[in-house]
């Protein structure tokens, strides 16, 4: 199954596009706003997204813009009025897939959305990636960002949120944390598992993360919001 999110205020629209897919292998989750449609893109993976460009508020280039900023490569149809040819060529140069005009066949929709499906693939490189709540975790490098910017943390620091970021909503005690890969016994105890977490939460900031990602559990220890906990 694969997983898709169309972005659409009209509310008859929305209930079209759902009935043409009801049949095919999708997930659909529906947003009305482009600020809705930009907080799950952040938190969520999709595997096509369907985005109107007339939207109310942030619009659908706002959309793709801040998408393309996080995500160079999820299939991406747009979905516009007929004659509006200006519109198409310009969200195709901000990074759209292909689009399609209203009102439009079923039947094409779904090709259209196959097609991209089928083109999409992830380079090799990209399969150690991983993405949660905009921070992106490149495996390889073993690298955290955030829309690009990197996140500068110490040996230690990037322990500590690492094991966090790998397993959202487990809590873990102070001394669970404590036992990472230190190179020696002193080197675990020369600061506070305390002061390590505040000085990962402020270098998250300082990329411009505004979400509370790491919970502290008091008595207990620290965990990884899930995302039901920011929705």
């Amino acid at each position: 199954m694969k997983n898709v999110l169309i972005v659409e205020d009209e509310m008859q629209m929305q209930k079209l596009l759902s009935i043409c897919l009801q049949d095919q292998p999708f997930v659909v989750k529906t947003v009305g706003t482009g600020e809705e449609a930009i907080q799950l893109l952040r938190s969520f993976e999709y595997d096509l997204i369907l985005l109107d460009i007339m939207l109310p508020g942030i619009d659908g280039y706002e959309v793709l813009k801040s998408f393309r900023l996080i995500d160079e490569d999820t299939p991406v149809i747009l979905l516009t009025a007929v004659g509006e040819t200006g519109d198409i060529v310009r969200g195709l140069n901000l990074g759209a897939d292909d689009y399609i005009t209203k009102p439009f066949e079923p039947s094409e929709l779904v090709a259209r959305m196959n097609s991209v499906i089928r083109r999409f693939k992830r380079q090799p490189e990209q399969t150690n990636i991983i993405k949660r709540h905009g921070v992106m975790l490149d495996q390889n490098k073993r690298q955290f960002t955030l829309e690009d910017k990197k996140i500068d943390f110490t040996k230690k620091e990037y322990q500590i949120f690492l094991r966090l970021f790998m397993n959202p909503e487990q809590v873990f005690t102070r001394e669970e944390l404590l036992q990472l890969e230190w190179n020696g016994p002193e080197e675990r105890f020369d600061r506070s598992i305390d002061t390590h977490i505040k000085n990962i939460r402020e270098k998250i900031r300082e990329v411009g993360c505004d979400k509370p990602l790491i919970e502290t559990v008091w008595g207990v220890g620290y965990k990884y919001f899930s995302s039901t906990d920011l929705l």
